[in-house]
C-alpha cells in the first residue's frame, strides 16, 4: 500500500499550480480616529466600513494563499502593525462599532491574524500574509483587511495604504 501512496502523491503535487491574483489597493484613513492611545486589554482593530473585493480565480480548487504587498504611510512611522482578515461585516457585528467609515472591533473579536507589517522608522514597508481567512476570502472575492497599530497611533497618522496587493494563489488538487 505505501508503494502505491507514495507515487500518487506525486502524482498530486504535479497537478497543482499558482496564479497571481491582483487584489488591487486599499486606503484606510485613520484621521477619524480618537488620538489618545488604548489601555492594556483595549486594543482595537481598524476596518474599512467597504470590504475590498477583486476577481476570484477562475477554479474552484483553491488550497492556499499568501498575498504580498507594500504598506505605506503619510508619514514616517517606528511601528509594527497587525493585520487581520474578516469574512462577514464588522459593520454588522454587535461588538464592533462605527465611526464613518471606519469600523472598531475588540482585537478579540477581530477576525484572523494574517501577519504584521513592520515599519523601521520609514513611511513604506513590504509584507507578505497568510490564513484561512485569506484563502476563502480570495475564492470568495471579498474580504475585510482590518489593522491595529501595536502601542501608541503615532502623531499625525492619516492613511496608510496597502499597495501592489498581490495573491499567489495554490489550486489543484
Amino acid at each position: 500500500m505505501r508503494r502505491l501512496l507514495f507515487p500518487l502523491a506525486l502524482l498530486l503535487a504535479a497537478c497543482s499550480y499558482t496564479l497571481t491574483v491582483d487584489l488591487g489597493s486599499m486606503t484606510l484613513n485613520l484621521s477619524g480616529l480618537p488620538s489618545t492611545s488604548p489601555s492594556p486589554g483595549d486594543a482595537y482593530v481598524v476596518f474599512p466600513k467597504d470590504p475590498q473585493t477583486f476577481n476570484p480565480p477562475p477554479v474552484d480548487v483553491v488550497r492556499g494563499v499568501r498575498l504580498e504587498g507594500r504598506a505605506v504611510a503619510d508619514v514616517p512611522l517606528d511601528a509594527t502593525l497587525a493585520v487581520y482578515g474578516r469574512l462577514q461585516n464588522p459593520g454588522e457585528d454587535p461588538g464592533c462599532y462605527s465611526l464613518g467609515d471606519l469600523v472598531l472591533c475588540p482585537e478579540a473579536s477581530a477576525g484572523e491574524g494574517l501577519g504584521e507589517i513592520a515599519f523601521q522608522g520609514g513611511d513604506q514597508a513590504p509584507f507578505a500574509l497568510e490564513g484561512e481567512t485569506l484563502t476563502q476570502g480570495v475564492r470568495q472575492g471579498k474580504l475585510w483587511f482590518g489593522l491595529r497599530v501595536k502601542g501608541a497611533l503615532p502623531p499625525g497618522l492619516g492613511e496608510i495604504r496597502l499597495e501592489e496587493l498581490k495573491a499567489r494563489v495554490t489550486v489543484g488538487l
